[in-house]
């Protein structure tokens, strides 16, 4: 046991609000490779789980996927990352953990590389310990094997560690690490999703529909004793 205490951080829908830049790269990917218009909808529930499988789900063929990646990635590096805005009243709970001695660090889907560069964009990098991300060849992108990562790099238990995000696969990938979780409303997950049975027993802590309640349920987290 350790009276430490981590925190992982989803990114997009947890920390920052991507869906413009995120979409408009989609739409720009899809367009390289030909691929028929697709509705907002539809791109909008991309946003979070990996890239390629996103592709793979909307129909783009294994043998187009490498140009699909690469078209997002050129206008999302240039311009997409940018058109992003920190989700209200992140920055002030981020600054009270810290302030309790909690040790943050990012645990996404996204390629390191532009997680740090919008961290940094927006000032966030000061709170983080790490960044743990996909990596540009894919061979690390679902969340539990970033949620891996990252704990190995910060040497934390997971019994002393809480994940924060917005998508079934926070929750999921977490769980297979054995880290509970804190699911927030405010993203692209469906919060109706997080009742399901299947995540009876996974870890997850609550559900919170404002930053103040996530500050809330995390500073009485941190009173608890260490997880079982």
């Amino acid at each position: 046991m350790t009276d430490a205490r981590y925190c992982l951080f989803d990114l997009d829908g947890t920390l920052t609000d991507p869906e413009i830049g995120i979409v408009a790269s989609l739409r720009h990917a899809l367009a390289a490779v030909g691929f028929p218009e697709v509705d907002h909808g539809r791109l909008r529930a991309l946003i979070g789980p990996p890239l390629q499988d996103g592709f793979l789900m909307l129909g783009v063929p294994e043998e187009r996927l490498g140009d699909a990646v690469h078209a997002y990635r050129e206008r999302f590096a240039e311009t997409g990352m940018y058109e992003n805005e920190v989700i209200a009243g992140i920055p002030a709970v981020l600054e009270a953990l810290v302030a309790e001695g909690w040790t943050l660090a990012v645990a996404t889907s996204k390629p390191a590389v532009f997680a740090a560069k919008i961290l940094a964009h927006f000032g966030l990098d000061g709170f983080f310990a790490y960044v743990a991300g996909a990596t540009l060849d894919g061979s690390r992108r679902h969340k539990a094997d970033v949620v891996r990562h990252a704990l190995d790099v910060l040497g934390a238990p997971p019994d002393a560690t809480v994940m924060v995000g917005d998508r079934l696969e926070d929750v999921a990938g977490a769980a297979a690490c054995g880290v509970r979780t804190v699911a927030v409303t405010w993203g692209f997950g469906d919060p109706a999703e997080f009742g399901a049975p299947v995540f009876t027993g996974a870890g997850l802590l609550a559900v919170v529909e404002t930053p103040g309640r996530l500050l809330d349920v995390l500073s009485r987290t941190a009173e608890a004793p260490p997880y079982p």
